[in-house]
């Protein structure tokens, strides 16, 4: 430092603060011979404490290091950088889930659209997403520069509006309809966005969903002349890879495309068919038009046309079918 030797400097600093000290002991005992005590001995430990800062100092100044004096080492407590906000706390806050969008019968690429960094981020998988934090569903979608609203939904310069005829908007997450402007995504979540026109070209049963992937599932429950079909029977069981009960499971169903029908589905199934006014179970054909014959087709308990629904995850599929001889 300056051209002084290293040793020369620290005798330099050492017979200084001696000197000061005795300087300091002086004062003191002109005003009082216990403060001199307490002085002196304090400067005693300030003389210790600035010998072993000096000899440090020195030694950094040696070696070329750029260490600042002070130990950062916290004995056996492993020390990390936080990589989120989750990690600063102390616990494993990151959620994650499921999600798909469909609009127009066109699903949007999420994993093109996901901008990396900004708290909600699609993974690997084209459906996965994660984040470290809360966020609602209308949150998470302006991510992928979407606008959601209850009875909107905003995309790429188009805003489609339930007022509009034939415009249909559903939000559902684990397979309930929600305003995704008030529900905060949970880990786990499945959630579907699906936007319908009256006037929208879509292909049944439109693109397969591999199994790995996230897909629709419901419940169906088929009464005919007051006797439940069991669809658990072999008969009904993984008919066609897009539309099918599996395991032998009789009434939860899966269903591989966003653009499968209720009516495709029914016709899928071993000795089902379904037409306009008509519905034929194992040979036998019931008319709505024919006295004494009622077909009752709803989803979620709204009366549906078998041809024009689109299975949505979540739904709750009842058909009844009622012939009295006249």
């Amino acid at each position: 430092m300056f051209g002084i030797p290293n040793r020369r400097l620290l005798a330099l600093l050492v017979a200084g603060l001696l000197v000061l000290g005795a300087g300091c002991a002086g004062l003191g005992a002109s005003e009082g011979g216990s403060n001199a005590t307490a002085t002196t001995t304090a400067t005693a430990e300030e003389t210790t404490v600035a010998t072993t800062e000096a000899e440090t100092t020195a030694a950094s100044t040696q070696s070329g290091s750029e260490d600042d004096g002070h130990n950062h080492s916290h004995g056996d407590e492993e020390t990390s950088t936080p990589s989120s906000a989750s990690d600063a706390d102390g616990t494993d806050a990151t959620t994650t889930g499921k999600m798909t969008v469909v609009v127009a019968a066109d699903e949007l690429d999420l994993q093109d659209r996901d901008e990396s960094g900004d708290g909600f981020d699609i993974a690997n998988d084209p459906h996965t997403w994660v984040t470290d934090s809360n966020v609602t569903l209308a949150e998470s979608l302006s991510r992928f520069d979407v606008d959601a609203q209850a009875n909107s939904l905003s995309v790429d310069g188009t805003t489609y509006d339930e007022s509009t005829d034939g415009t249909e908007i559903y939000y559902r997450v684990n397979g309930e309809e929600v305003d995704p402007t008030t529900v905060t995504l949970e880990d786990g979540d499945q959630v579907w966005v699906t936007v319908e026109t009256a006037d929208m070209n879509a292909s049944v049963p439109g693109n397969y969903i591999d199994n790995e992937q996230q897909h629709i599932h419901g419940d169906m429950t088929v009464t005919v002349d007051g006797e439940e079909v069991d669809f658990s029977r072999s008969k009904y069981q993984s008919n066609d890879r897009y539309f099918h009960f599996e395991g032998g499971e009789g009434e939860y169903w899966h269903s591989h495309s966003s653009n499968v029908t209720l009516n495709y589905a029914l016709d899928s199934l071993n000795g089902v068919n379904v037409t306009e006014d008509t519905i034929t179970f194992n040979g036998t054909t019931y008319d709505s038009s024919d006295s004494g014959t009622t077909i009752s087709i709803e989803v979620d308990g709204e009366s549906v046309q078998p041809s024009e629904y689109y299975l949505k995850d979540g739904d709750d599929v009842q058909i009844t079918i009622e012939r009295t001889e006249g």
